[in-house]
């Protein structure tokens, strides 16, 4: 049933929408007017009208929820998570583990946010009490009766909110808005009760897929980017606009608006790119559109192609930086910090930053929004992958030693500050819930180790059957909520290996390695791992008379020689002569030779400068 307060813009929308449809029945007009939109479980979808006061920066919305019970429980109540609410005050869990402050940025209580749900009935009228849980993140409602297997419930609620300035992804800056995590939104039932979790400093989001109609009325000077596509944009003749948006096969809708928002488009194999940014900003359209369609094409191309017809990428300003570097379903947002801890302002010449946040964040769009695991329990699942592919892909567009900043002066590669944020920790497991992580902890675990970790699995299985992994894996579970034991079945089942070094010894577990030579004699070499983590590699040996054996070793011994009784004396020796192993702990002591050159030693200075260099530039960051 319909209710009135749906009644003006969904009947405009859904006129549309047939419109649409109907024209793409006649030929020559399909790919024109038929958006192509991913077959995805329609489980939670939403109809959301939302007025933005921009003054008093406030929402005021009315929202139409459709529930399908797809699983074989009976479901006896709705949990809702109000995100907006952990941005109330210091005594929400987000403010008392994140110290108030967010990535550098930090809360003010005059510009505080909150959500209230001011009425929530059944779609037949039945007026429902709302239960707030935990810190006021989540709140739960007992439906009269339960929602058997295979029936759907249609909820109504109207609601209001006061938008934080921002500082923790979401909120205005000035007249800017980015708007993420705004709306009541419902959990996930799964094995026989609801996954939500209240709003933790490190967690990020989980949620159902479903289709999605939002109509935004705010001031008419504004530009406007979403999730989805726009459909309508009406002048209200009062001065302000209302713009309707359509997405299907979602996890959830975001949207951003300012006065200054100027617009830059590109298409990428059918796909619609378009750029929000501002004027000041507008040095950074052709990288950020260059990196976006690199990402596209190449993630394309491993993993499958992207899943949407648009996508848009928001700048953000730079009293606003709290809200960059974030993902959303079609959209995400940019970010003008360098990894250097200075605006890109002074370094953007040399310095890949702005790439490393645009191709990170698009890479979300396969990992997060279409696979989309549970940030909240697994959060390496999604941020890991993600790192593992802009990294990747940085390191192929601009080679390992310069991709993340490169001058006259200096170098560095994103492999290299991966490295030495691992060698903090590198016994954090990568698995666990992200709450209980510290903050440190959590770069690693999620970010760092995962990369590494892919990365060293990568060189071990090679390039080939790394990506028929990964895509096997992607294909498999899009739009399924896999878990890590999904992952290690796909990997299993593609690579023919059980490769408990890598589930057991990684990302299960705290094991590390540092692989050496321990002794080289005319007639022998001795390898030795120190920790538990044993990855497979090679040794490379070389003779004095220039030959070479490359000798593969498991790594299953702490110690194993290798002997050469006949033949030319041993010269020099090497463990992972490639390089291979990014999760060994010194690369230093892997190789060793009988005699001493002065190139050697001009070589073995130039890689401390290096380092020393590389940790010098990380080090500033932090």
């Amino acid at each position: 049933m319909t209710f009135p307060i749906f009644l003006g813009l969904r009947r405009v929308r859904l006129c549309l929408l047939l419109v649409l449809l109907l024209s793409a029945l006649i030929p020559g007009n399909l790919s024109a007017q038929a958006p192509s939109w991913p077959d995805a479980p329609e489980i939670a979808s939403y109809d959301i009208d939302v007025t933005l006061d921009a003054g008093a920066r406030t929402l005021v919305g009315r929202e139409r929820i459709t529930y399908a019970n797809t699983t074989a429980d009976s479901i006896p109540d709705v949990v809702f998570h109000l995100y907006l609410n952990a941005f109330a005050s210091r005594d929400t869990i987000f403010m008392r583990e994140g110290g108030a402050a967010h990535r550098g940025q930090a809360w003010s209580p005059d510009a505080a946010g909150w959500i209230e749900v001011t009425e929530l009935r059944l779609a037949g009228g039945q007026p429902l009490a709302l239960e707030a849980l935990e810190d006021g993140t989540l709140a739960r409602a007992a439906l009269p009766e339960p929602v058997a297997p295979g029936e759907a419930v249609e909820l109504e609620l109207e609601f209001r909110a006061q938008l934080p300035r921002v500082f923790a992804r979401t909120g205005y800056a000035g007249d800017f808005l980015m708007v993420g995590q705004w709306f009541p939104k419902l959990g996930v039932w799964q094995d026989g009760a609801w996954n939500a979790y209240p709003f933790h400093a490190n967690a990020e989001f989980y949620a159902d897929f479903g289709t999605y109609d939002v109509a935004i009325t705010l001031p008419a000077g504004h530009v406007t980017g979403a999730t989805g596509l726009p459909v309508e944009q009406v002048d209200n003749g009062d001065g302000t606009q209302t713009v309707a948006y359509h997405a299907e096969g979602v996890i959830d809708f975001a949207w951003t608006a300012s006065p200054d928002f100027e617009q830059e488009s590109r298409s990428v194999d059918g796909v619609e790119v378009i750029y929000l940014y501002l004027p000041e900003h507008a040095w950074t359209v052709d990288r950020v559109l260059d990196a976006t369609e690199a990402a596209l094409t190449h993630y394309g191309q491993w993993y499958g192609p992207y899943s949407y017809p648009r996508l848009t990428v928001v700048d953000v300003p730079d009293d606003g930086q709290g809200a960059g570097g974030m993902e959303y379903p079609m959209l995400f947002t940019a970010g003008l910090m360098s990894a250097l801890g200075v605006s890109l302002d002074v370094t953007r010449g040399a310095d890949r930053s702005l790439e490393l946040v645009v191709v990170h964040e698009a890479g979300h769009q396969w990992w997060q929004s279409v696979v989309a695991t549970n940030e909240a329990e697994e959060p390496w699942l999604d941020e890991g992958m993600t790192e593992y592919s802009a990294v990747r892909l940085l390191t192929r567009l601009y080679g390992p030693g310069r991709s993340l900043f490169d001058s006259r002066v200096v170098s560095m590669g994103s492999i290299d500050t991966r490295r030495l944020e691992y060698f903090l920790s590198p016994g954090v497991p990568m698995y666990g819930p992200a709450w209980e992580f510290e903050t440190m902890e959590y770069v690693i675990a999620t970010y760092s180790k995962p990369a590494l970790s892919l990365l060293t699995l990568e060189r071990t299985l090679g390039e080939e059957t790394m990506l028929e992994v990964m895509s096997t894996y992607y294909r498999r579970h899009r739009f399924g909520h896999p878990t890590t034991e999904d992952f290690r079945a796909v990997a299993q089942e593609v690579t023919g290996q059980e490769l408990d070094w890598f589930f057991d010894g990684l990302v299960y577990g705290d094991e590390v390695l540092n692989y050496r030579i321990a002794e080289l004699e005319p007639r022998s070499v001795t390898v030795a791992r120190e920790g538990e983590l044993a990855v497979p590699t090679e040794v490379l040996v070389t003779f004095e008379d220039g030959t070479t054996i490359l000798e593969p070793w498991d790594g299953s011994q702490e110690e194993q020689t290798f002997a050469y009784p006949d033949g030319p004396a041993v010269r020099s020796a090497e463990v992972d002569p490639e390089g291979r192993v990014l999760v060994d702990l010194r690369w230093a002591d892997n190789g060793l030779s009988r005699q001493v050159y002065a190139a050697d030693w001009l070589a073995v200075a130039a890689r401390l400068v290096y380092y020393v260099q590389n940790a010098l530039l990380a080090l500033g960051g932090w």
